[in-house]
């Protein structure tokens, strides 16, 4: 990997007891952060879709034209707006990871 960090000497002897180059190993336990990030966002996405049974889409639609009833209720706001989150949590972590790949390219 090439270089992009610029650690602290205490960090830079932290990391040194793993081996290899600190700044390397800096960014693969950043990289390694970010896709624990996005699995959870995944996992938390994928509960929502069995509990529903379909994709983000599909159920934005049958709130908004009332299939599964008031669109203001609690339950069905609650977790429009939180799988809503989840989705764009997801998108900002992988455009995080498609940027900092790119620069270590």
């Amino acid at each position: 990997m090439s270089s992009i960090l610029t650690l602290s000497a205490s960090i830079k002897d932290l990391l040194e007891r793993f081996g290899g180059v600190p700044e390397d190993r800096a960014l693969e336990l950043l990289i390694s952060g970010i896709k624990e990030n996005l699995k959870e966002c995944e996992l938390e996405i994928l509960e929502l879709e069995t509990k529903y049974g379909y994709p983000f889409e599909v159920f934005k639609n049958k709130i908004t034209s009332g299939q599964l009833g008031s669109e203001f209720a609690y339950d069905l706001e609650k977790d429009s707006m939180q799988w809503e989150d989840l989705l764009l949590e997801k998108k900002k972590w992988i455009e995080i990871l498609q940027k900092i790949k790119k620069l270590i390219v």
